[in-house]
């Protein structure tokens, strides 16, 4: 993953829209954002490093539906496993978007009644890009079915770090939320990632919600302290 780092910054370049108003700076790990300048506004991209995207491997075979170190594995299916974890790394273009916003200034529709009393809410869009969904729709049914599993906890182990790194920034905060929970439709992705990120990283379908790539998510922290 490292090795394609400059052409992944160079693509990037030609991806994702410009911040909107009201935002404030997501100042986490400065050095490892690309800021594309566009005018007095920015997007900022987060290129994570690589253990951010990689899940325990009790964790990925549970996701996969076996019995955790329990299971019996043969040696075949070992080295299967063992072979797509380390396929899913190199696949893997992950990055994000961030900003976070004064609640003023947030559209109430996208704001949790579990939300009540922040005083700032941090958004973001993360991805694993299109390579992982491009192997699990055309390799065989074990490969897909063990990348789909690795995928799914790595993308949760990107959001994981990034979680952490947004709450030693801003302290006190709300748990991780995303739409489609409670009170928020999970339509509300298109609103986030097209009116208030502005960021081409992902594309949601406005009828339903649906993000693609397909190992996406959306994420919102609310902030309680100034």
């Amino acid at each position: 993953m490292g090795g394609e780092l400059d052409e992944r910054v160079k693509n990037l370049f030609l991806m994702g829209g410009l911040r909107g108003e009201g935002a404030l700076s997501c100042d986490f790990l400065k050095m490892f954002f690309i800021e594309i300048t566009g005018g007095e506004n920015f997007i900022k991209i987060y290129i994570p490093e690589i253990y951010e995207i990689m899940p325990q491997k009790k964790i990925y075979l549970l996701r996969a539906g076996f019995n955790g170190t329990k299971f019996q594995i043969n040696d075949k299916l070992k080295e299967e496993i063992n072979k797509i974890y380390k396929l899913g790394l190199e696949l893997a273009q992950p990055k994000a978007v961030c900003d976070t916003y004064k609640i003023e200034t947030i559209p109430t529709e996208l704001i949790p009644k579990s939300f009540e009393g922040v005083n700032s809410i941090t958004f973001f869009v993360s991805t694993l890009g299109y390579e992982i969904d491009n192997y699990i729709s055309n390799a065989n049914t074990l490969s897909s079915m063990l990348m789909d599993a690795w995928a799914s906890e790595a993308i949760e182990a990107f959001n994981e770090s990034i979680d952490k790194k947004l709450r030693k920034d801003f302290g006190k905060g709300t748990r991780r939320f995303s739409p489609g929970y409670s009170d928020i439709d999970v339509r509300k992705n298109w609103d986030i990632v097209s009116n208030l990120l502005k960021t081409e990283i992902v594309v949601v379908n406005k009828e339903t919600g649906i993000i693609t790539p397909r190992k996406s998510t959306v994420c919102m922290i609310g902030w309680y302290d100034e």
